[in-house]
């Protein structure tokens, strides 16, 4: 999880291919962390004005932020605050609608180059996430300053678990429990509002359904464009493959694996 990617990465899943109510697609599906792949990514952190951080990853994701214990604007409906409890240290706290939502600890190696996060996500339903995700310096000198890239990834890449329902050719419904996040669209690339706590306002999908067996999901924030993913499900209709990538960064894709339960 690059840094602030903690809300808006958890709210992407996969969009899946619904011809009809008897389509594979329908049911629960879990994640499967050990075939999945969610290191790669990159982040930028630059000197802004007055003193300020500042954070981009090509998603909608981008703010402002400096470890002097102030809460600001993060993302969407969220605030930020950061600290620096000591040298090379800090930590933040991201609140939704005034709610904490994610607590990350990041260290710094000794030598500038390593960036370790440990982040913790509460969900709606009272169950925790935890990812602890290992960064690599691509630019810059010292501190946060600089290119980073994700080279490891421990748990984390998206929602565990999750619920398919098909209640029509041509529609498909969502959800994720422990998020509380619902939606409920066509798959004709039509683009829809994701409902429930942790959805942002202007969070909206469009799925497209390729063919049975290849779905296409393209998700904004208030019209831009923020992430967009391809789902392709396995031969035996018991697992599907979800190919996700920030636009213009083609060559930073994730995959994550699903397993029908």
């Amino acid at each position: 999880m690059k840094i602030g990617k903690i809300l808006c990465s958890m709210m992407v899943w996969p969009a899946g291919a619904a011809l009809a109510a008897s389509s594979p697609w329908a049911g629960t599906w879990k994640l499967d962390q050990a075939q999945s792949h969610f290191a790669g990514g990159t982040m930028s952190i630059t000197k802004g004005a007055g003193g300020l951080l500042h954070y981009a990853d090509g998603t909608t994701v981008e703010y402002d932020f400096s470890p002097d214990g102030k809460e600001r604007k993060y993302w969407a409906n969220s605030t930020a605050v950061w600290t620096s409890p000591r040298k090379n240290t800090w930590d933040a706290v991201i609140k939704l609608d005034g709610k904490d939502y994610a607590r990350g600890h990041l260290v710094l190696s000794a030598e500038g180059k390593t960036l370790t996060q440990d982040w913790t996500a509460y969900r709606p339903d009272g169950s925790t996430q935890r990812e602890v995700d290992v960064m690599t310096r691509v630019s810059g000198s010292s501190g946060l300053v600089g290119t980073w890239r994700s080279t490891k990834v421990e748990g984390g890449g998206g929602p565990r678990e999750f619920v398919i329902d098909v209640p029509a050719e041509g529609r498909i419904h969502y959800r994720v429990a422990d998020m509380k996040l619902d939606v409920d669209a066509r798959t004709d690339g039509t683009d829809t509002a994701m409902t429930g706590p942790t959805a942002a306002p202007g969070l909206t999908i469009a799925f497209q359904a390729i063919n049975p067996t290849t779905t296409r999901y393209t998700m904004k924030v208030d019209g831009k464009v923020d992430s967009m993913g391809e789902q392709t499900l396995a031969a035996d209709g018991r697992s599907f493959t979800d190919v996700n990538w920030t636009p213009g960064k083609e060559d930073e894709k994730s995959t994550a694996v699903y397993v029908k339960q």
